[in-house]
């Protein structure tokens, strides 16, 4: 009796606990060598130096980065370039595989990337909060067994994110950009896939889902689902600017504003 009590005053200490609010970083699209002539890709290493230096700047707990991380997944200069900015930042760092990581997904690319970076999806509980970041490769492409696998792996890892303050999904397509009725095309899921997706993030309690891919920023929330894309680190497409998303996280709530990179001019970087 005596140790059930003790343990139950443990449980109520631990959640009468004032909640630290911290703050991350979703980058996206560093995309190394994305519409680049410059020798040895120095266009797109400043930008990517200078995203990293305002990250180092506001001393974030995490920086997420959300895929297309190279333009060539070939080329041993552009990732050269990428793993030296990258190993600057002074935080733990996430990636997540880009549909330029692998140009096509196999099993056999998956492997070659898995072992080039480390991982292509990853999950774990901080501070209260849940953070797991998929790859979205298998899923555009259509390889069925592959996004199984990882469905089920998703399922799991939401289902332990169960009492998380909050559940922060992390992946380089988007689910959707503006609405979800929006026509299927190259920068969102398919109608049917879209619909799948939400319907688990909703059921499953997610807070946030955030993306890339389109080199342009989009923001809307869908069944409580707050679905932000960021606009990219390296190169802009339409309206999109070089600059990446700050997270702040307090007990009530979590503010995403987008922050064009300092010292970048955006009619450089824009096509």
């Amino acid at each position: 009796m005596k140790q059930f009590i003790l343990a139950i005053t443990l449980m109520l200490a631990s959640a009468c606990q004032a909640f630290e609010p911290f703050t991350f970083v979703q980058m996206s699209d560093t995309q190394i060598g994305f519409i680049d002539t410059s020798p040895r890709f120095a266009h797109s290493d400043s930008l990517m130096k200078a995203a990293v230096d305002a990250a180092n700047d506001l001393d974030p707990a995490y920086v997420f980065v959300t895929g297309d991380l190279v333009d060539n997944p070939a080329d041993p200069v552009q990732d050269s370039v990428f793993r030296t900015r990258l190993a600057e930042l002074r935080m733990p760092v996430y990636t997540v595989p880009g549909n330029h990581d692998y140009m096509g997904f196999t099993r056999e690319k998956q492997a070659a990337y898995i072992a080039l970076r480390g991982y292509d999806r990853f999950a774990f509980r901080d501070k209260g909060c849940t953070f797991i970041g998929i790859d979205t490769n298998c899923i555009k492409d259509g390889v069925e067994e592959a996004e199984a696998e990882q469905w089920d792996w998703l399922v799991k890892e939401l289902d332990a994110a169960r009492g998380s303050r909050y559940t922060f999904v992390f992946l380089h397509c988007p689910v959707v950009r503006e609405r979800e009725d929006e026509p299927e095309d190259y920068f969102n899921f398919s109608v049917e896939k879209r619909h799948q997706y939400v319907s688990l993030f909703k059921e499953k309690g997610v807070s946030a889902v955030f993306a890339g891919h389109t080199h342009q920023e989009y923001d809307v929330v869908i069944d409580g689902i707050r679905f932000v894309t960021a606009g990219p680190v390296g190169n802009a497409l339409g309206h999109g600017t070089p600059g990446y998303n700050v997270v702040r996280v307090t007990r009530d709530g979590f503010e995403v504003r987008y922050t064009p990179t300092p010292g970048i001019d955006p009619t450089h970087c824009r096509f």
